[in-house]
């Protein structure tokens, strides 16, 4: 048979298979079958003894996990991460109601914390009215963690990209191959909130307060999200730098006590009592109200699993030592 010939002949019978290939990866990345294979690769870790989250966990924190005799802040995070949310979770990890739930909680507590105005919710990215929007906003997907969008609509922006980034959020659900179960109840919505912008022109500065049981366990204070020179700071709740890398590398210079401290360490408190462990985010907002300026408390979110329970920590003493306080 001729050279020619057969390079025909393999091409008529490879099409076909690439075609049928192709079609088995799309359909393994449609939502439904992703389903599926979540709630399959569920049952299989806790049948195996979660050979998969072990894996992980030793990748990314340099050392194994112990889910029997956990000792370490991860460890500790990652057993709680794969215990049965009880639906209190469910709510708070929603970011929509996590706001409600927030307030219903201060007012409890006779605390006044105020929250980003809602200005949309939405299931269908078309549906939304962009020429009623400010300026600058936030897009927030309800269901997953790190799933924001800041847009500024005086400046030139990829509208196209912007739906295509809003449509994929939508499409699946959140921590499935991280065993972070509690997000899978959360419906999928796109939250569109007011931005926070402090009067005073300084960049937004994010508070941290890693609870356990009503108690400080530390304090973590985040800087340059927006500028792209991101720190973390780890404090000791009587605001004293602690030596650690967490994740970011450490500020040059410590952050500044905010004037609302210990009213935001009250209400981190008062919101942790019944939970073996929640970092409760805040912000300290300097603005004007009758002409004088004042600081306000206001909510950023609710955490059970951060860095889904395996971030880069050191030194690992640190990560030992906080483990220590935490009462499962």
């Amino acid at each position: 048979m001729p050279a020619n010939d057969i390079t025909t002949w393999r091409e008529q019978w490879l099409m076909p298979l690439k075609r049928l290939n192709r079609f088995r990866l799309w359909l393994w990345e449609t939502p439904p079958v992703y389903e599926i294979r979540g709630r399959c690769f569920q049952i299989k870790e806790r049948l195996c003894g979660y050979p998969e989250l072990h894996r992980a966990f030793r990748e990314r924190t340099g050392y194994e996990l112990s889910l029997h005799h956990p000792c370490t802040f991860h460890h500790k995070i990652t057993v709680l991460k794969i215990r049965r949310s009880p639906r209190i979770f469910v709510r708070a990890v929603d970011k929509i109601f996590a706001k409600e739930l927030a307030l219903e909680w201060a007012h409890q507590h006779g605390f006044r914390l105020y929250v980003a105005r809602t200005l949309a919710v939405t299931k269908d990215v078309s549906e939304i009215r962009w020429h009623e929007l400010p300026q600058r906003f936030l897009i927030k997907a309800t269901h997953r963690s790190g799933a924001n969008l800041f847009v500024d609509q005086s400046q030139a922006f990829d509208l196209d990209a912007l739906r295509v980034q809003s449509r994929a959020w939508l499409q699946y659900p959140y921590g499935v191959y991280k065993h972070e179960w509690a997000y899978w109840p959360v419906p999928r919505r796109l939250l569109i909130e007011e931005l926070i912008e402090p009067v005073d022109g300084e960049e937004l500065v994010d508070y941290k307060f890693h609870m356990s049981r009503g108690r400080c366990l530390m304090i973590q204070v985040n800087q340059g999200l927006r500028s792209g020179k991101r720190t973390i700071a780890i404090l000791h709740p009587s605001w004293q730098l602690q030596p650690v890398k967490w994740v970011y590398p450490q500020p040059e210079v410590i952050p500044q006590r905010p004037d609302t401290f210990y009213e935001m360490l009250e209400m981190a408190s008062a919101f942790s009592r019944e939970f073996p462990y929640l970092r409760v985010d805040l912000y300290s907002v300097k603005q004007v109200m009758s002409g004088v300026m004042v600081s306000r408390v206001m909510f950023g979110e609710f955490t059970f699993f951060p860095g889904s329970g395996s971030e880069s920590v050191d030194p690992f003493a640190f990560d030992l030592a906080i483990g220590k306080e935490i009462k499962l």
